[in-house]
């Protein structure tokens, strides 16, 4: 690798997360699920949590992998599972196709999970530019959610002719993506060109004693699971408590428009933010941006309620460059995708056992009711983890 090699990796690295991600089913991805298979909502948190105990399996060998033979290779191979993802979804009509295009999905997410990050922060490392990872992703995270807020608006109208169309619309932007994986250039690492089955468990071995030794590692994973968990299962409710207060289906590409513009302007800002808040302030604002919208919406089931998703895309924008720096100004090239994926595994697995209760609550219990309880939750184990982390941290200044 040379110096404009990597810098082309940096830009690269924008148009990729920019297209990582379907752009135009997200206002009707879970009603659509629902439409085209036959199941309940508690059914598809089951169908979620079994299809992510699948990637628990995949993501550290997957991980090892692309720390052993390298990230670009892992991209591409689990980026081409994405795509056939969308193609499956767009045409599930079952409860097995929808079940198969799932379990493809988590399956390709293992290959890039950690690989593209890593990717990023050692060309940034070659050019000696690493301070810039917090400020690059973020701005990455941004476009990607100026774009879809755009998408999420033309997703609601096409849903109200046809499901299928702003799932088909989703296809050429992936194909485009999957174009720009193949360009990537491989970043310096310690690793093979080869594969090599001793090398690989290695990794493995090694990343997994690393992170459990690693008492500042293990609390950002944890407070990673947290945010992500509790994201994830609020997220899955959206389209079911949109239809509850009344809210017409024209309008939920319209609210997605706006959860993902507030996101790209706390993402676009969130190294500056960083600068003013600090790791202490950004940890107690997380907790609460999740938590408190989260029991409110629960204790009033009307339609301005339904507004108090925007909260959440506080911590959506802002979170993953403040907490995904922060982590990896710990890790080390050797093992940086590794320990990417082993965070990978513990949120998926913690998603798995999250989603099969919520599902079993649901069923039978209100969605209110439901909310309540994974408000008061993330409050609780947000205050354990904000009371460990003056603990481990104290001594920390800065970083």
């Amino acid at each position: 690798m040379n110096k404009q090699l990597a810098e082309r990796n940096i830009r690269l690295y924008y148009v990729f997360r920019l297209f990582f991600e379907p752009l135009f089913w997200g206002p009707i991805l879970i009603i659509f699920i629902q439409l085209a298979s036959g199941m309940s909502l508690a059914e598809v948190y089951l169908m979620e949590a079994v299809c992510i105990l699948v990637s628990v399996f995949l993501e550290i060998p997957t991980g090892a992998l692309a720390d052993l033979i390298g990230r670009r290779k892992t991209i591409i191979v689990g980026y081409s599972l994405v795509m056939v993802m969308m193609l499956m979804f767009s045409l599930a009509e079952s409860r097995l196709m929808m079940w198969l295009a799932d379990i493809v999905c988590f399956a390709g997410i293992t290959f890039v999970s950690g690989a593209d990050s890593a990717l990023l922060f050692d060309s940034l490392k070659f050019l000696g530019r690493e301070g810039e990872h917090k400020k690059i992703l973020g701005r990455a995270l941004s476009w990607r959610y100026f774009l879809i807020a755009i998408c999420s608006v033309v997703g609601g109208y096409l849903a109200t002719i046809n499901m299928r169309l702003p799932l088909f619309l989703c296809l050429p932007p992936m194909i485009l993506n999957w174009l720009v994986a193949w360009w990537f250039t491989e970043a310096p690492f310690a690793g093979n060109s080869y594969y090599d089955a001793r090398e690989h468990w290695r990794i493995m071995k090694t990343s997994v004693l690393f992170v459990a030794n690693h008492l500042k590692v293990k609390w950002l994973i944890s407070f990673m699971v947290l945010v992500s968990v509790a994201g994830k299962l609020w997220f899955f409710t959206y389209n079911n408590y949109f239809v509850e207060v009344g809210l017409p289906m024209w309008t939920f590409g319209w609210i997605f428009a706006a959860l993902n513009v507030v996101a790209g302007v706390f993402s676009y800002r969130a190294h500056w933010l960083y600068s003013r808040l600090g790791d202490d302030i950004s940890v107690i604002g997380v907790v609460l941006c999740l938590g408190l919208p989260i029991l409110a919406m629960g204790s009033f089931v009307i339609w301005p309620a339904a507004l108090l998703v925007i909260v959440q895309n506080f911590v959506r924008g802002y979170f993953e460059p403040f907490i995904n720096d922060f982590l990896q100004q710990y890790l080390d090239s050797e093992n940086r995708a590794t320990v990417l994926s082993i965070k990978s595994a513990v949120t998926s697995s913690v998603h798995v056992l999250s989603l099969l209760v919520f599902g079993w609550l649901l069923a039978s219990w209100s969605l209110a009711t439901c909310l309540q309880i994974l408000g008061v939750s993330v409050l609780t184990f947000g205050a354990i983890l904000i009371w460990s982390y003056r603990k481990i941290f104290v001594s920390k200044v800065g970083r």
